[in-house]
């Protein structure tokens, strides 16, 4: 097996990957990730070892992107208190 390199930069969900092969973007969070990068678009999950990685066309990828955006909007609006649900 040979040496590679891979370099990656987190700003908040967002995560730009450059390596040899090229340069990838991936959104999602720990387990969670939707990415676009050399190889093409993919989903990636996993944890503690296991993993799951699929690669999808642009239009599932993009449903995708969008759902987890809106998920994460609202999560990150009611963890700041932005919205409010009152049971």
């Amino acid at each position: 097996m040979g040496f590679y390199l891979k370099k990656g930069f987190n700003f908040g969900p967002f995560r730009l990957n450059v390596s040899k092969s090229g340069i990838g973007v991936s959104v999602g969070s720990k387990g969670l990730r939707f990415g676009s990068g050399p190889r093409g678009n993919y989903v990636h999950a996993g944890r503690n070892g296991l993993y799951y990685r699929k690669a999808v066309s642009f239009k599932t990828w993009l449903v995708l992107i969008i759902i987890f955006g809106l998920g994460y909007g609202i999560y990150f609006a009611l963890s700041r208190g932005i919205i409010t649900v009152n049971l």
